[in-house]
């Protein structure tokens, strides 16, 4: 896609739709969750964590080539995916959770924002710049396996570098 991007320049931009989920995985270069039982919350939290390591990434590379790239967290939104994957929380902050049109509000603001008021690479929440890494969590240092994770990521997809 990326040459329709550039096509697309200055006001192309890509949108990563993560999670807060990721604060509580560091990334991993184990994408396939080979060290033990599968843990699906654990998984997502990781592929949450890849998601926003992804778009630094992109922004870091991409960043002559006229195109924006931010990642997300649209925050806990009562949809069908949260009440079964994580029933017990789903329930108990059931009046707390945001309708699907609150989650989708920064995504459409950062869709529609000029580009020179965002930051390339960032993560947002609430339209706001919001920190990628919570104190203790363990999580800061992690992304600096990003340039392995991305050439093992061309190498299962055939792509040559």
């Amino acid at each position: 896609m990326l040459p329709l991007l550039e096509k697309a320049a200055p006001d192309a931009r890509v949108i990563t739709v993560s999670s807060g989920g990721m604060y509580t995985s560091p990334l991993t270069e184990d994408l396939q969750f080979s060290e033990s039982k599968f843990d699906g919350t654990l998984q997502y939290a990781r592929n949450k964590r890849l998601q926003v390591a992804l778009t630094e990434k992109w922004a870091e590379t991409y960043k002559d080539k006229g195109i924006g790239f931010y990642s997300m967290h649209p925050g806990w939104a009562d949809t069908p995916g949260v009440s079964k994957s994580l029933p017990g929380f789903s329930k108990s902050l059931s009046s707390k959770l945001r309708t699907d049109k609150e989650g989708a509000d920064t995504v459409i603001w950062l869709a529609l924002q000029p580009k020179e008021k965002l930051v390339s690479g960032a993560f947002y929440f609430d339209r706001a710049e919001a920190t990628k890494h919570l104190p203790y969590a363990g999580t800061a240092n992690s992304h600096s396996v990003i340039g392995s994770i991305v050439e093992n990521l061309r190498s299962l997809c055939g792509f040559t570098s």
